[in-house]
């Protein structure tokens, strides 16, 4: 399975289009897909997955979504479900953000697309810049001392 990786700067245009990655389409099209998967996804950004990827994480009967909480459990997946959608790339490789996945990330114009392994996350690079000064960075540093990279 294909990992995504790698982190672009692109703009939001005002028709709520972005851009995806290269690397990333020509991924997709070697899977043989035809869209992708985008969702809400946890700190304020957008999850993008490829088909695989999102087929992998429902193979198991939704195991990775289940928590003692049963009423937290349905309203995690109520959300994270319900905002789901799929979305093709137009002829310029871009997508089209749904207006409450924008409001959902606070996506204005500027915007940062990085891979997060067997996701991509969607930023809004303000938003992305004050968590990775206030939770990225310390936990980055704090992990890296245990590490033998």
């Amino acid at each position: 399975m294909a990992l995504l990786i790698g982190r672009y700067d692109y703009s939001l245009d005002p028709k709520n289009r972005l851009a995806v990655p290269p690397k990333y389409r020509e991924t997709l099209a070697q899977e043989k897909g035809r869209s992708f998967y985008l969702t809400s996804g946890m700190d304020g950004c957008l999850y993008l997955f490829l088909p695989t990827q999102w087929e992998k994480m429902l193979a198991d009967d939704l195991k990775m979504f289940s928590m003692p909480d049963k009423e937290a459990e349905r309203a995690f997946k109520r959300k994270f479900f319900s905002e789901a959608v799929e979305v093709e790339t137009d002829a310029q490789g871009r997508i089209l953000v749904p207006q409450y996945l924008k409001e959902h990330a606070g996506l204005r114009f500027d915007v940062l697309v990085q891979g997060a392994g067997n996701r991509a996350e969607i930023w809004d690079a303000k938003r992305w810049a004050a968590y990775d000064k206030s939770t990225i960075a310390p936990a980055y540093k704090k992990i890296g001392k245990s590490l033998e990279i």
